[in-house]
């Protein structure tokens, strides 16, 4: 969840059973990079947005059709780049604050995001921050292992 100046950054899907609401930007981890470059790159990719994690907030987990999935919600600061859209993934970019996420408008925003963007922007969320690997982890390093304590 990208946040800048008391507003959070979402898209509009163009696919799947929720095309045409509104969600926060994400994806899959690619092989090789850890999930908080991954959510880097897909901002990125999703919005033509340069952003910087700040940390864990959130782990949404569900089983459907016999199928776990586990996604995680981080905290992005909002580094520069004009919001745009994908094309593929996403037809809309914008910028909501709380008062728009609480509106009862056609703008359809998926529950899970606008769950966590209003408790994030009320401040009711708690930022797990990723903490740096002792010195006796041997053999590990920053790039390849993340923490979030």
């Amino acid at each position: 969840m990208v946040l800048h100046q008391e507003r959070v950054l979402l898209v509009r899907l163009t696919y799947s059973r929720q095309a045409g609401r509104y969600m926060l930007p994400g994806g899959y981890v690619d092989p090789g990079e850890t999930i908080d470059q991954a959510v880097v790159r897909e901002v990125r990719e999703e919005t033509g947005v340069d952003a910087a994690v700040d940390g864990l907030i959130g782990v949404r987990a569900r089983v459907e059709d016999g199928v776990s999935n586990t996604y995680c919600l981080f905290q992005l600061r909002y580094l520069g780049g004009t919001p745009r859209p994908h094309g593929r993934e996403n037809d809309d970019v914008r910028w909501f604050s709380l008062a728009e996420l609480g509106r009862d408008d056609p703008v359809e925003v998926v529950g899970l995001a606008r769950l966590a963007a209003t408790a994030v922007l009320r401040g009711e969320t708690r930022l797990i921050p990723r903490r740096p690997l002792p010195g006796d982890w041997r053999g590990f390093d920053d790039e390849r292992w993340r923490v979030f304590l």
